[in-house]
């Protein structure tokens, strides 16, 4: 009995950490979310495991992390982003093959430097009472795929495509699907895939049932949350169209994705919900649709993935909140509150004390 208590302790702590990825502390958010990105492709599935398995196992007990930082699933979600991000954006052949099958080490240095990161992080911003959020998949991704230029036997997919940026070139901004086909413009349908797809873009995934799987994770948690998330999605995405964004992008939720974790973090987690913490999550999410344009721009030139607009807009808008009375901060203790495995930490639940 021990044994089977041990293991379904195992199980959860695992499951929350996927969940992590969103800041949902919720197990069967997790594991909706995993049948999220399996229904999407099996491949992207299995990278999340390993390095779910092998960030929150190898690394964490390794290094004799915090038990409830642990049980709470947070060196988890790093190595599950590390992992599909690899899956991605590298050719898997036999040269990459062998890279991760001895002994797994790459998805260990993966998830034993994104903990290492994740610790160092969260002792820097303690004295700001700042997240690392997901900053250590962010710097552990760019390094890795950044070192790929230099290994000759490493070969990036498509999606990593340097390119020059030419100020004033024509901007296709009529929402389609990047192969072609369907209706171009405002219809049902590529609205649909605008919004779903920029919450299943959270992982990767660019699938719209993906995206609606996500959707109904993450309101199994917290309805705020989900809100925001949506909200999230469709402000990115109308923020792009209004400025004359690219309309393939849009359409597969690239505009989306960073929009929704800052819409959670913002509206569901970091601040007391109120009218004016409503309107500031929101402006938030308006912003890191900007700030997404923007990196992408400047990684353009080495066709590098846009991770951090999240990360940025959610400190940026956080840092100066002693300055605002008529907002109130949820401390970064409370959101990882020592009770969540009992009383699930949630924005219901800070509204309610």
């Amino acid at each position: 009995m021990p044994k089977v208590k041990a293991a379904v302790g195992v199980i959860d702590t695992l499951l929350r950490g996927v969940g992590q990825v969103m800041l949902q502390n919720n197990p069967m958010t997790g594991l909706l979310f995993l049948v999220g990105i399996f229904l999407n492709s099996h491949e992207y599935g299995l990278t999340a495991l390993l390095g779910l398995v092998v960030a929150t196992l190898a690394a964490a007990y390794l290094l004799g992390a915090d038990q409830t930082l642990i049980r709470n699933g947070r060196f988890g979600f790093n190595g599950v982003l590390t992992g599909i991000t690899l899956s991605v954006f590298l050719q898997w052949d036999w040269h990459v093959a062998i890279y991760i099958i001895l002994g797994a080490i790459v998805s260990s240095i993966v998830a034993i430097v994104s903990t290492i990161v994740m610790m160092g992080l969260a002792k820097l911003l303690i004295d700001w009472d700042m997240a690392s959020l997901t900053a250590p998949f962010v710097l552990t991704a760019w390094l890795l795929l950044f070192a790929l230029y230099q290994f000759g036997q490493l070969h990036p997919t498509k999606l990593i495509h340097p390119m020059l940026v030419r100020p004033g070139a024509t901007i296709q901004t009529g929402l389609q699907e990047a192969a072609g086909g369907g209706a171009v413009g405002l219809t049902a349908v590529n609205l649909a895939n605008a919004l779903f797809r920029g919450v299943g873009e959270v992982f990767l995934q660019d699938n719209l049932s993906t995206g609606v799987v996500f959707v109904i994770a993450i309101l199994v948690n917290s309805r705020t949350c989900g809100a925001f998330a949506l909200l999230g999605s469709a402000l990115g995405g109308l923020t792009a169209l209004v400025l004359g964004g690219d309309g393939v992008a849009i359409y597969h939720g690239l505009y989306g994705f960073n929009a929704v974790l800052t819409g959670i973090a913002l509206g569901g987690l970091f601040l007391v919900l109120k009218w004016r913490s409503t309107i500031y999550a929101l402006i938030g999410v308006i912003f890191s649709a900007i700030v997404f344009a923007a990196i992408v721009v400047a990684l353009a030139p080495i066709g590098m993935p846009a991770h951090p607009p999240f990360v940025l807009t959610t400190w940026v808008f956080l840092l100066p909140m002693a300055g605002f009375r008529a907002l109130e901060r949820v401390s970064v203790a409370e959101c990882a509150s020592t009770s969540s495995l009992v009383r699930l930490r949630t924005p219901e639940l800070t509204r309610a004390e």
